[in-house]
């Protein structure tokens, strides 16, 4: 006897669990769009040359912090009478310079990128979700990011943006079914996500995250 009920207390416990689980992931599957196709994002700042010649001075480095309009170098081009004339390279945006490649007194051409830039208060998350999922997904909803970098730490965002064409769009091969041997592939839409203005990690550009839209 004692057996029986230790065998049907078991079953009523697999039972139990069982549909705890089943239930999560229909929560899951229905409430939710969770991918880990996404990243940390943001408007990248390319400093170029106005013109071409010799780079005489660039004297800032990664992690600068540095405002529009703000002279970071100078290069030494022709003027428009032939005669030698020093021009300034100046910041496009505020920023943070995240990568330089200048070396003073090397030639450098007319729109040659010398650094580059990111408004570190300005990131967003960039999500590439598969376009049989993009319904219910609406601007404003509430989003859970999950940044690699830091484990047990979550983030709130909200969808700021869903894309107009898909990712394969703007490839440089994009696909095309023009023969018989066409394999449709599930396309995925960029989605963008705006973070909340109380982030309190030190995310960079680039950091692979996993994003939970609510679409509820």
């Amino acid at each position: 006897m004692k057996k029986i009920v230790l065998i049907n207390i078991l079953t009523l416990l697999i039972l139990g669990i069982a549909g705890v689980a089943a239930f999560h992931f229909y929560d899951e599957a229905t409430n939710y769009v969770k991918t880990d196709n996404a990243k940390v994002d943001g408007t990248q700042l390319t400093i170029a040359s106005p013109a071409a010649g010799k780079l005489t001075s660039f004297d800032k480095k990664i992690g600068d912090e540095i405002n529009k309009d703000d002279s970071i170098g100078e290069v030494m081009a022709q003027g428009q009478d032939g005669q030698p004339t020093k021009m300034a390279i100046k910041m496009p945006q505020d920023g943070t310079i995240v990568k330089t490649q200048a070396t003073e007194n090397g030639f450098v051409g007319a729109g040659t990128p010398i650094a580059y830039a990111y408004d570190m208060n300005d990131l967003f998350v960039t999500a590439n979700i598969k376009e049989t999922e993009l319904e219910g997904i609406k601007e404003g909803q509430d989003v859970d990011i999950y940044v690699d970098g830091y484990k047990d730490t979550t983030l709130d965002g909200e969808v700021d943006q869903i894309g107009l064409a898909t990712a394969s769009s703007f490839s440089l091969l994009p696909s095309s079914n023009g023969n018989a041997n066409f394999t449709k592939v599930t396309q995925v839409v960029p989605v963008k996500i705006s973070l909340s203005k109380d982030k309190s990690l030190d995310i960079l550009p680039g950091m692979n995250v996993t994003i939970r839209i609510h679409k509820n």
